[in-house]
């Protein structure tokens, strides 16, 4: 192979560089999840203020309105986390720990919110016609690739 189509400054040091690189693509795999559970949030609000039941908006019932504070806050709490992430990244200093509780923890509330979210559109929800159904199916893939969230969680286990 010519000297010119080396990725990186050495050969043979490829699966090195790679291993550098799973902070970074961790936390974009985060970074994702937060996007995907602030939209669902917001669809899922909209939603249930036009569409009724019994008479009235679906938001108005107390189970649609805990469940969707209960979403809007995890998705809140996970931008938070992500942001300071992501300080520590352009820092120099986001570790392989923290990137993977990042990764484990939006994946998991990613599935969490894409699931009840698309419960509370009934049987739209489930119709590729909807937004919410194309967020609920990307979702799950999340839990899988960058590291399975059963690795994530071991490599934070080692750390303790």
């Amino acid at each position: 192979m010519p000297p010119e189509n080396l990725l990186g400054k050495e050969e043979g040091q490829g699966f090195v560089q790679l291993m550098q690189q799973l902070p970074q693509e961790r936390l974009a795999l985060a970074i994702g999840a937060v996007a995907a559970m602030e939209r669902a949030v917001k669809l899922t609000v909209e939603y249930t203020k036009e569409r009724k039941a019994f008479g009235k908006p679906l938001m108005d019932f107390q189970n649609t309105a805990f469940t969707l504070a209960e979403r809007k806050t995890e998705a809140m709490i996970a931008r938070v986390f992500v942001d300071w992430c992501i300080e520590r990244l352009v820092a120099g200093d986001l570790d392989t720990v923290t990137a993977s509780m990042a990764k484990y923890w939006c994946s998991d509330k990613q599935v969490q919110t894409a699931d009840e979210c698309l419960q509370l559109f009934g049987g739209y929800g489930y119709m590729q016609e909807y937004p919410i159904s194309r967020i609920f199916i990307d979702s799950r893939i999340q839990k899988i690739y960058g590291g399975t969230n059963e690795i994530m969680k071991l490599l934070i286990a080692r750390s303790l």
